[in-house]
């Protein structure tokens, strides 16, 4: 999906203005990384571009549509190709790992003949193939956030939205997640994530990874160069 943002402002109810006449463009499959310190509005700008929240002013355009303006048969239709990955969302605690990703399949009517095969392919890339009947109880809370990532992407979405996918994970996980987002963005899907941890800019630039670095602060949303230069 391209994205295309132009004088994005939001103000909470409380009168903190997180966005301030922000700029953001991510063309149809590119990946973007937005850095921010805490608290700085990377999870409502990424909530924005999910149609979560609503901004408080500004043009947010989604494949050239406002995405804020669409029917519920639209919005409906227009979310079944995006996923999501924020700390909020939880597994569905009567249901085994299995059964919490295929789910995700149904309720995006991407299900089919061989999902359950790739449900296992992708559970087996993350380590995680000794887990698929086990229950979220008895998962150690940084498996819990792997499996909730792979649910946001088993069906393939054009747009993942990832709000700082990586914390809780150790080295190894984060190595497999971020292996796996690539991935993803490979096949032509659109990643957003957000992120504290300026270790993955490193690690991004060492790599040759092609990545855009945003910096969202003081309500703008700045190329990471230009702020540099």
């Amino acid at each position: 999906m391209q994205i295309q943002a132009f004088h994005l402002t939001k103000v909470h109810d409380s009168g903190v203005k997180v966005l301030d006449d922000a700029y953001f463009s991510a063309p149809e499959g590119s990946f973007v990384a937005v850095l921010g310190e805490s608290r700085t509005g990377k999870s409502t700008f990424l909530k924005i571009l999910g149609g979560e929240e609503k901004p408080t002013s500004g043009v947010l355009r989604i494949d050239h549509k406002d995405i804020y303006s669409l029917s519920e048969k639209e919005r409906h239709q227009w979310l079944s190709d995006v996923g999501m990955i924020f700390p909020d969302l939880k597994l569905f605690p009567d249901k085994t790992v299995e059964e919490n990703i295929h789910f995700i399949l149904q309720a995006k009517g991407a299900s089919g003949e061989g999902e359950r095969e790739a449900v296992a392919k992708l559970l087996s890339n993350a380590g995680l193939e000794g887990k698929a009947s086990s229950k979220p109880s008895v998962l150690s809370s940084g498996e819990q956030r792997m499996v909730l990532a792979l649910r946001a992407m088993i069906f393939r979405p054009r747009l993942l939205l990832a709000d700082d996918p990586f914390q809780g994970l150790d080295e190894k996980a984060i190595a497999v997640l971020f292996r796996l987002f690539h991935e993803l963005n490979r096949s032509g899907s659109t990643v957003i994530l957000s992120t504290q941890q300026m270790a993955f800019l490193d690690a991004s630039r060492n790599n040759s990874l092609p990545i855009s670095w945003v910096k969202l602060e003081q309500g703008k949303l700045e190329p990471l160069e230009e702020i540099a230069s």
